[in-house]
């Protein structure tokens, strides 16, 4: 054995703690947040630093499965290597560049829309009993068609097909009330 199959072997070991490494990352991002963003007092950034947990770890995972990969089909140190960057740089462009602003840009539109239903007129698909909640059917102001969770302070249930208006809105709820679908009496006035 010589030196050259140390090195392999070392990459190996090297590849494989940046894959657990970087699983071990991407899974506390996701279950406890962004710890650099609270530590740097960021909080009215446009999405996440560049150097966030969150993008080295992706950086890790992907250098990790690119070079163990790379290792076990047998293509060498060097080209492993040039495989595990070019797999780390492809991951963190593609989730730091294509799908966090996609994430970002959901996220901006729902809080946007959950404000403008207040006023809207919708339909109970899921009865609201007095006391828990419901399903209403309404459609946005740009013309989507949305379900949401609804309550009502009203003392009888709103039973499917009822007519509602949705008067408030929380971070669970569509806050309704019973709308009179009787048609309003018109009345004709006659000229002089």
């Amino acid at each position: 054995m010589g030196p050259g199959h140390c090195v392999g072997e070392c990459m190996d070991i090297a590849f494989i703690i940046c894959l657990v490494i970087g699983v071990v990352a991407i899974g506390g991002s996701f279950l406890v947040g962004e710890v650099a963003d609270v530590a740097a007092g960021d909080g009215g950034g446009e999405g996440l630093p560049f150097l966030s947990l969150t993008v080295v770890a992706t950086a890790l995972l992907g250098f990790g499965v690119g070079g163990t990969a790379g290792m076990w089909t047998g293509l060498g140190t060097v080209p492993s290597t040039l495989l595990a960057v070019g797999l780390a740089a492809v991951l963190v462009v593609g989730t730091r560049g294509v799908l966090l602003p996609y994430l970002l840009r959901q996220q901006s539109n729902s809080h946007i829309g959950r404000a403008s239903y207040i006023g809207a007129i919708g339909t109970v698909t899921l009865a609201v009993e007095p006391g828990g909640w419901g399903e209403v059917s309404f459609v946005d102001p740009e013309g989507n068609r949305v379900l949401g969770r609804a309550v009502s302070s009203e003392t009888s249930a709103l039973s499917p097909t009822t007519t509602v208006y949705i008067a408030d809105v929380d971070d669970q709820y569509l806050h309704v009330v019973a709308v009179d679908d009787t048609p309003m009496p018109t009345t004709h006035i006659e000229g002089n």
